[in-house]
């Protein structure tokens, strides 16, 4: 059996085949700690699952975390670290094992694969542990696993009418992974780390929108941000102040990743390439439509060495890059057999 695992930063996915059916699941990767009696009594009553004993009291995960924050106005945390894994938090760590659990089937086939999509930061010390980690927690579920970027993934899953070549870009929760990639080759990669939380900030900032704390402090609360930006369908159409506000922080983006993707076009990279190169725009920040027309109006301020053959923004966009993992997991399987 393969399945791909894909470790966002602001929720995890997985996807299998099992019976000519694609099985997809995700879960948010947030949690909150309460403690008081009161705040135990309202959880046994609304939740039944989701719910754990730590040192602090209740921690209460996923789909479940986010209602009681909403419910007790308090802020959420979460397992990962503005996409890194958390050091010294062991709370964090279990919890992350635990989600890893719900994603992966148990007591999987002899052989089977798991094709881990993690975007990776820079820092290769940082890279080597988080990945590391996140490989081990795999195999504890019975996979064999390997890595790839999620820009990578999106060449395979997307890429077949393209000859498997272009620049991808993911865009997500926590960092913005790009792959240059030509006839399945990569040929160049980077990830900034900015993504849908850099936006939510921005705007809770600009609107001064924070929680007090139990103990009297105030800290920002971008929950309410994240929510209604993951409900926006368009940027099209400018309602108000916020939306603009979005649109902004989108056209700030497009501009960075494009700009980086400039520099890394040198001469001896070109030589690799052809001409022309479709631009790919997939990942859950990836959602509203009329990215592409920002990524089109950014290219004209921005020269490429190359020139952009089409904008290709995908509709899958959870699950575009798990597609592409399992294709290409499939293909290294079948390679595997045909050269024993």
């Amino acid at each position: 059996m393969q399945i791909a695992i894909e470790f966002g930063g602001g929720e995890f996915r997985s996807l299998r085949r099992e019976g000519g059916r694609l099985l997809a699941r995700r879960v948010p990767t947030e949690y909150v700690v309460v403690s008081s009696l009161e705040a135990q009594r309202r959880l046994l009553e609304r939740h039944g699952e989701g719910v754990a004993v730590c040192d602090e009291g209740l921690l209460v995960y996923g789909m479940a975390a986010r209602e009681l924050a909403e419910l007790l106005s308090i802020p959420l945390q979460s397992v990962l670290d503005g996409g890194r894994l958390r050091q010294n938090d062991p709370v964090s760590r279990q919890l992350l094992g635990a989600l890893v659990e719900g994603l992966l089937p148990p007591s999987p086939p002899a052989g089977s694969r798991g094709l881990v999509i993690a975007a990776l930061s820079d820092d290769s010390a940082v890279e080597e542990h988080d990945l590391h980690f996140l490989n081990h927690l795999v195999k504890l579920r019975g996979y064999a696993p390997e890595t790839i970027s999620p820009s990578l993934g999106l060449i395979f899953g997307e890429g077949s009418d393209f000859g498997y070549s272009g620049i991808a870009i993911h865009l997500d929760h926590s960092s913005i992974d790009v792959s240059i990639v030509f006839q399945t080759r990569q040929v160049a990669a980077f990830t900034l780390p900015f993504g849908g939380a850099r936006m939510d900030r921005e705007i809770a900032l600009s609107e001064k929108n924070y929680v007090r704390l139990q103990d009297g402090r105030e800290a920002l609360d971008a929950r309410p941000l994240q929510e209604w930006r993951e409900g926006v369908l368009t940027l099209n159409r400018i309602v108000d102040p916020r939306t603009l506000a979005l649109r902004n922080q989108y056209r700030e983006l497009a501009h960075l990743i494009l700009y980086r993707v400039q520099q890394e076009l040198t001469p001896r990279l070109l030589n690799q390439l052809p001409r022309r190169l479709p631009l790919i725009l997939g990942g859950p920040l990836a959602k509203p439509a009329g990215l592409e027309h920002i990524f089109s109006q950014t290219l004209l301020n921005v020269e490429l060495p190359l020139q952009i053959s089409m904008l290709h923004r995908v509709t899958d966009f959870r699950f575009a890059s798990l597609r592409g993992g399992l294709l290409l997991s499939e293909l290294s399987q079948s390679s595997t057999l045909a050269a024993a």
